[in-house]
């Protein structure tokens, strides 16, 4: 898989990103599980392309894009945020984008010192990739949404991540 190259996102990667985005997986693995417009996602992208703290790649494998993979930087850390194309999952190719960004980052932002990633639980794909890359699982978020029933006390409510 050494033929693999990422590239910087460009303006006409635009329709790619939207139909990756809206998979039904990566919606499910998603801290957003919601579909999104055309609107949104035009929205978005204008704006992850004019941020310097949002970095968009493309993933290539002989000049068809096979995923993608943003950074959102905040000072010296960077969080990722990425997806393999349906038809490319389950091939190692997250591994391999892993390994390609972290030599990718450190000659375009050599401030950036530290990966960072979020991962729902039930993403067995892509905590495994994190793990394999040798990055450390260093803490687990956890949520309980309250609401008060009709005698006042709390009550869980149940949401679908």
């Amino acid at each position: 898989m050494r033929d693999l190259v990422l590239r910087k996102a460009v303006y006409a990667d635009i329709d790619l990103l939207y139909l990756w985005a809206n998979d039904k997986d990566v919606r499910y693995n998603s801290f957003s599980p919601g579909t999104i417009s055309e609107e949104e996602h035009k929205a978005w992208f204008e704006r992850v392309m004019n941020d310097p703290n949002e970095i968009q790649y493309i993933m290539i494998k002989d000049s068809l894009p096979i995923g993608q993979i943003r950074l959102t930087v905040h000072g010296q850390s960077a969080e990722i945020d990425y997806s393999i194309s349906n038809k490319y999952r389950n091939k190692g190719y997250g591994k391999e984008m892993l390994r390609l960004v972290k030599d990718k980052i450190m000659g375009d932002r050599p401030d950036i010192k530290k990966l960072t990633a979020k991962v729902k639980p039930d993403n067995e794909s892509s905590y495994a990739c994190f793990l394999s890359g040798n990055f450390v699982e260093k803490y687990r978020c956890f949520e309980y949404m309250l609401v008060a029933n009709e005698g006042g006390e709390a009550e869980k409510r149940q949401e679908t991540l």
